[in-house]
């Protein structure tokens, strides 16, 4: 029966997949062929390739070791020890250190087959906890996870962001390969910017991402095990969310695209705090249990506050058509940003437009953000607050869902 269930459910996400990877090829054939287009396709990210080469390895797995038996405390230990190996990777790689470096790596890679398996089970156990179980066609006396939990670590693909210049607006953006060096970011970015400047022209900003929602999700291999558990609960609930009104609407953009991003990230946030509940292991140093010190003298900068102060005051400027008064701007606080410690390498209003879609960003200033975690408060589990939000498609639905769970 396991065997049945596993291929039946293997056949479902394949098809997904095939669904997704038609789409995506339909686009690339008969997409608009524009400059910005041009910039993005020499570094673009072969979701093609990537799925034929990832989405068999968990099936693989799976097939191969279904006879292997372990031990809560041999998982614990291979778990620590690939976030051990990320953290000693990380810290080779400003060394000269190759043979150390490589060798790391080679150890991390070992298990990382091991970890992949260990950590989706045990997402999985905490999805069923929070009542998130779906009933698939012929087993819907079942309660399974569905989709099932499954994800890659690897490099993730960054993205070429791009909004218009007389406005803060996300129009365009497109994910490039993950092997790109931030010395490349520029050329592309001007690529896409100088080879449009028709009406007031665009601005481009390439960022990275912490991890993807293809199917399997790609997750960046070097974060932390917080890190890295946020993540992979945020890009499942991506896949989840496709089958509710939530997520088949998200490609429509607009308020639609930022609850999805919002929910997926208070989600993604309370379910890994109830995984490092259950499991224990993060690698996030415990709270000092010292006393609070006295308040400095000189007053805190903060990020998050300068930031959305400074959106503000952008969109002020190109409402009043200010584009290069606006622009100045900008550069002129990224310049206090990294005076006071924040590295930021550059903020222009395509940085707005990407950001503005995560609600809880320093870069937005929705007040989706703060309904929503209102929402997950007054519920008061993960699993109540994805049940009630995945039928919500609109600001107007969500301050009914507020007000209900009020009432």
């Amino acid at each position: 029966m396991r065997l049945i269930l596993g291929f039946y459910l293997g056949l479902l996400a394949a098809l997904t997949s095939l669904a997704v990877l038609g789409g995506v090829l339909l686009l690339s054939e008969t997409g608009p062929d524009t400059a910005v287009e041009d910039a993005a396709d020499d570094h673009g990210y072969d979701f093609v390739l990537w799925e034929v080469e990832n989405f068999p390895r968990r099936w693989i797995y799976k097939v191969h070791n279904l006879f292997e038996s372990r031990s809560d405390e041999t998982d614990e230990a291979t778990v620590q020890r690939y976030f051990e190996l990320t953290r000693e990777i990380a810290g080779l790689q400003g060394e000269a250190a190759a043979q150390e470096l490589a060798d790391a790596r080679k150890d991390r890679d070992a298990i990382e087959g091991d970890v992949e398996d260990i950590l989706e089970g045990r997402m999985t156990a905490i999805l069923d906890d929070e009542g998130l179980a779906l009933e698939p066609p012929l087993f819907n006396d079942l309660g399974l996870i569905f989709p099932p939990v499954d994800f890659e670590l690897d490099a993730p693909p960054r993205v070429l962001a791009v909004s218009p210049r007389d406005r803060i607006a996300l129009v365009d953006s497109y994910l490039l390969e993950p092997g790109l060096r931030r010395e490349q970011f520029g050329g592309i970015e001007e690529k896409a910017e100088s080879e449009n400047e028709a009406t007031d022209g665009v601005s481009a900003l390439v960022v990275g991402t912490g991890g993807v929602a293809t199917y399997p999700s790609v997750l960046s291999a070097d974060d932390s095990y917080e890190e890295l558990m946020d993540t992979a609960f945020h890009e499942w609930l991506h896949h989840y969310l496709a089958f509710f009104p939530l997520g088949s609407s998200y490609f429509k953009g607009g308020e639609v695209k930022t609850l999805n991003e919002s929910v997926a990230s208070i989600g993604g946030r309370e379910l890994a705090a109830a995984y490092f509940e259950r499991y224990g292991g993060s690698d996030v140093p415990a709270p000092q249990t010292s006393p609070a010190p006295a308040p400095s003298v000189e007053p805190v900068f903060d990020f998050t506050d300068e930031m959305r102060a400074l959106r503000r005051e952008v969109e002020a400027l190109l409402a009043e058509g200010k584009v290069p008064e606006a622009e100045s701007l900008m550069e002129d606080r990224r310049q206090e940003f990294i005076a006071n410690g924040y590295l930021v390498r550059r903020i222009n209003q395509a940085y707005f437009a990407f950001n503005g879609f995560y609600a809880f960003s320093a870069g937005s200033i929705d007040p989706i953000g703060p309904k929503l975690q209102e929402l997950f408060e007054r519920e008061g589990s993960p699993g109540a607050f994805l049940r009630v939000v995945r039928g919500i498609t609109s600001r107007t639905e969500l301050d009914q869902a507020v007000a209900s769970a009020s009432g």
